[in-house]
């Protein structure tokens, strides 16, 4: 998609968060982002939404959408069709306030950025500086190595999209399953030495026949 065409939909969505954003926060909701898109002749509206203390219910989402129809229908902001589908933020969840990227820092981002020509950077959000985000990472047209990432610096107002990056890692899960079980095992043979030593000796009377095998009940 175009750069021109890119910003045109982020503008589009920067009107409808407005016409949200006060209602659901009185709500009780928190209003993620809002990401738009055109096809098949209609406009699609994508709205994420979270509790303002986190952990969004289905119900609640369901409640959010009633509250957001009611106010879109209200304005009627598009000449044309459009669908609205509201989500729960999922696991890469939307960043767009700056409070969101104050959360995320020293986690994993993906950002498409606008620019000469819009790209894609990847990598840790190490600090929000001002109203620039600096991520250790790479970028599409900076083909930096994982094991030596660049300083990119990202201004707030260039950020098309941003999202948690909860890239798979299959090796560092393999790598912690292992640490867990160790820890279990470590666990486990402490435990067992803690009993051996409570474990009060069996003492025997003096009448017992020591050979006799039997002790008294």
């Amino acid at each position: 998609m175009a750069e021109g065409n890119r910003a045109d939909l982020k503008q589009m969505a920067a009107r409808i968060i407005d016409l949200l954003e006060s209602d659901l926060a009185q709500a009780g909701f928190d209003l993620l982002d809002v990401r738009i898109f055109r096809g098949g002749g209609r406009v699609q509206l994508r709205i994420y939404v979270d509790l303002a203390e986190g952990d969004i219910s289905l119900g609640e989402v369901a409640s959010a959408s009633r509250t957001i129809g009611m106010l879109m229908e209200e304005a009627d902001p598009f000449p044309d069709p459009y669908v609205i589908e509201v989500s729960s933020p999922g696991i890469r969840r939307p960043l767009r306030k700056r409070e969101h990227y104050h959360s995320a820092v020293g986690q994993k981002v993906d950002l498409k950025v606008m620019g000469a020509g819009s790209r894609r950077v990847r990598g840790i959000l190490q600090e929000l500086d001002g109203d620039v985000l600096v991520v250790a990472g790479s970028s599409e047209d900076q083909a930096a190595a994982e094991d030596s990432p660049e300083e990119i610096r990202v201004p707030l107002g260039r950020v098309l999209e941003g999202n948690l990056d909860t890239e798979f890692d299959a090796q560092a899960l393999i790598n912690a399953d292992r640490r867990r079980r160790k820890d279990e095992r470590r666990t486990m043979r402490q435990a067992k030495k803690k009993v051996r030593k409570m474990r009060p000796k069996a003492r025997k009377n003096p009448g017992d026949d020591s050979s006799s095998g039997e002790t008294e009940k």
